[in-house]
């Protein structure tokens, strides 16, 4: 099968930091290849993918496009690079085209929109316009997402749920932990970096912090919301924090932690810091938001709770979740294989409804 991939034009493929949407595509580029099927890549021009034939957006030095450039620049960006990736497509030959852009469907050719964001008023009525195009279907990342989407809008084309991936292969786990907390994610108020300070400072537990800081809001949000917590916290304890640290020390610090804290206080649409986590042998502590249920095994690979005291009841009992369950269920559930061939159960279905 000859897929066309649209990906975001801002961040490379993998990327280097910051970038859980391209991390996807990658992983599911790499899992299509070993699959046997062609990859048609549309991406950033710093890319680098062994496996498919990849189509730079842009290939002069001199304009860089990314995250940090104008909203009215990102917008007109988006739409020519997803007006050229599939026109492109359908010149190649493509079968069918996967879309993680939201962008408009001009071809005769089936296109599958994986929807990574949250069914916020803007995304709902996106996808409900781009359903009028009866070549348009639209994959969930948790059914819990695709609730919310369907909450607002019926007339959203969904197919099925496929849940995000991790090479397990490039993954080590170990069953040895060290006496700390962690917790990786932004700084703002969607991610509680204050409720992780707050429940390892009660219970007088050092602390290690993976944050992305390099917008203005969240700077902003830093000084006035994190920086007051972290003068509090005992001063007898550790509390470390590292702005988007190489992809290696992460994993290193993901594999020698007693527990992960996944504190996000939103409807998050799924939530790649769990399954990074456990695929590292180390359990997951979750607010009962978005994903969460769906991605950690209650009980056997860590807590879904609450409210903050039963955070801090279930972090109590985290030494008795076992490290090997954890690994074994991401093994099972969330591999970048079982998410390749979930995706192509996706593609067969969609081309057979066309025939």
């Amino acid at each position: 099968m000859r897929i066309g991939i649209i990906a975001p034009p801002f961040i490379p493929i993998p990327p280097k930091g910051y970038g859980g949407t391209e991390l996807v595509i990658y992983n599911l580029v790499e899992g299509l290849c070993r699959l046997g099927h062609e990859v048609l890549l549309f991406a950033p021009r710093d890319t680098k993918t062994a496996c498919s034939k990849l189509f730079k957006y842009i290939e002069d030095n001199s304009v860089n496009l990314n995250l940090a450039s104008p909203l009215d620049v990102k917008l007109l960006a988006s739409e020519l690079c997803g007006k050229y990736a599939y026109s492109m497509s359908a010149y190649m030959g493509a079968d069918i085209i996967h879309d993680h852009t939201l962008s408009t469907n001009i071809t005769h050719l089936p296109a599958v929109h994986t929807l990574h964001g949250p069914g916020t008023e803007g995304a709902v009525d996106r996808c409900t316009e781009l359903t009028k195009n009866p070549n348009n279907y639209f994959v969930s990342i948790s059914n819990r997402q695709r609730k919310i989407y369907l909450t607002l809008s019926k007339k959203i084309r969904f197919t099925e749920t496929v849940y995000n991936s991790i090479d397990i292969h490039k993954t080590k786990w170990t069953a040895n932990k060290e006496d700390f907390f962690l917790f990786v994610g932004r700084i703002n108020w969607e991610k509680g970096p204050d409720m992780a300070i707050k429940v390892a400072g009660k219970l007088k537990k050092p602390l290690v912090m993976i944050v992305k800081m390099s917008e203005q809001f969240e700077k902003d949000f830093f000084s006035k919301n994190i920086q007051p917590l972290m003068r509090e916290f005992p001063k007898n304890l550790s509390l470390k924090l590292y702005e988007e640290p190489p992809h290696n020390f992460k994993f290193q610090l993901y594999q020698k932690a007693k527990c992960t804290l996944f504190t996000s206080q939103w409807e998050e649409p799924f939530g790649l810091v769990m399954i990074e986590s456990m695929a590292s042998g180390t359990p997951v502590v979750a607010l009962n938001r978005g994903a969460a249920p769906e991605v950690i095994k209650d009980g056997v690979t860590g807590f879904v709770v609450n409210n903050e005291k039963e955070f801090i009841e279930a972090l109590r009992n985290i030494d008795k979740i076992n490290p090997e369950d954890c690994r074994k269920h991401i093994e099972k559930y969330f591999s970048v294989e079982k998410m390749a061939e979930d995706y192509i159960s996706v593609y067969k279905k969609i081309l057979g409804d066309k025939k």
